[in-house]
């Protein structure tokens, strides 16, 4: 396919008006006056934006099914049966049937990462996905991306009930502590079975795995740092980005990438302390930033993406430096930035048309979304709540 007379805005802060030609699921070619070639179908977005399809870096997407699914509900990402479960792999929890019923390209998303929730200390790793499809195997962009951790207030609240640690802040910071420790000690013997759980963590204390931790106030991610200064090798990515000020130069020094999420529900109390201006502070100082939206499945967080670049505009002002915190950052700290993100030749073909930047005018509509250069939304499509 041939899209031309388009303006082209390829994610790294770089707009111009040129054509763009998809084959095989790949971009092939971008440039001036493409001539179609045989049998080519040809678009033309003339007055139209052409943007690469929005990277939900952190989502529970594709885990809970509609009610008329197999599995409504699942909640396949909450293993709640003991805080402190990294060996498990956040690939299992999702269910491609479910994500293509959410209708996620109907507002620009063409990817998303999908994590272990934040009610255990350690969680599991993550993996991203294609949104539409159903095959999981097949809809996978890549597995074992990083592993989630949550030291914040969730853990609390989901131990409570039983009762059972975790039940304080002691608690989840002592053993945050204490399995990084023993993850660094950890060797494997002959004749012994591995220890499932600090063998995943020790991937972690040596880098080969980055560290997302969800952290709801600003002594929290204060306490982590202070925690994994101990690990030279160690790759953290703060996820929520609550209560930080913009002038964190331990997180300026180390260039640590912050994943920003807004509020779940209208009174959480953590997501009040958000402040977008000290988060665009650390934008204007260089630090990758990625607007993710809000953590739930919740049909109205479909939007929540634009809605927080658009937010992020009035701080910023400046529509090529927003769209890569949704687009090219994301694909960056998932480590997906070879295949996705950014629209340039020999990336895959994940890009949105739109009748005009959503970035910049409330009157933005999605025209078509591609995904790995299939059509998976159009202008008029059916609209479903499932």
């Amino acid at each position: 396919m041939l899209i031309v007379n388009g303006r082209i805005h390829d994610g790294l802060g770089t707009v111009r008006r040129e054509d763009l030609r998809m084959a095989e699921g790949r971009i092939s070619q971008i440039g001036e006056n493409l001539c179609p070639e045989d049998g080519e179908e040809v678009f033309d977005a003339a007055d139209m934006e052409i943007l690469p399809g929005f990277v939900q870096a952190i989502s529970q997407w594709g885990v809970n099914g509609s009610m008329q699914e197999i599995r409504p509900s699942a909640n396949d990402n909450d293993e709640t049966s003991n805080p402190i479960t990294p060996e498990l792999d956040g690939f299992y929890a999702f269910n491609g049937r479910a994500a293509t019923a959410q209708q996620l390209g109907a507002f620009g998303l063409t990817v998303c990462g999908i994590a272990p929730s934040d009610n255990n200390l350690f969680g599991g790793t993550i993996a991203a996905f294609e949104v539409d499809g159903v095959n999981p195997y097949k809809m996978c962009l890549k597995r074992d991306i990083g592993m989630m951790a949550s030291v914040t207030e969730h853990l609390k609240q989901t131990y409570r009930m039983r009762p059972a640690a975790p039940q304080t802040r002691m608690w989840i910071f002592a053993n945050f502590a204490e399995q990084l420790r023993k993850a660094s000690a950890y060797k494997t013997e002959p004749g012994k079975p591995a220890d499932e759980k600090l063998a995943a963590l020790r991937r972690v204390v040596e880098g080969e795995l980055p560290l997302f931790v969800s952290c709801d106030s600003k002594v929290a991610a204060e306490r982590v740092r202070e925690i994994v200064e101990h690990y030279p090798k160690l790759r953290l990515v703060l996820v929520n980005g609550f209560g930080l000020e913009g002038t964190e130069e331990w997180v300026i020094e180390r260039n640590i990438p912050v994943i920003v999420r807004t509020a779940a529900f209208p009174l959480d109390e953590s997501a009040m302390t958000l402040d977008l201006e000290a988060i665009a502070q650390l934008v204007r100082q260089g630090i990758p930033v990625a607007l993710s939206g809000t953590y739930t499945n919740s049909l109205s967080a479909r939007e929540d993406m634009l809605w927080n670049g658009i937010e992020m505009m009035k701080l910023l002002h400046d529509s090529e430096a927003v769209l890569p915190m949704l687009t090219s950052v994301p694909a960056r700290i998932l480590g997906l930035d070879d295949l996705t993100g950014t629209l340039e030749p020999g990336k895959r073909a994940d890009l949105v048309i739109w009748s005009a930047n959503p970035l910049e005018t409330w009157q933005a509509n999605v025209v078509h979304t591609y995904q790995g250069g299939r059509l998976i939304y159009q202008e008029g499509d059916e609209m479903k709540c499932m």
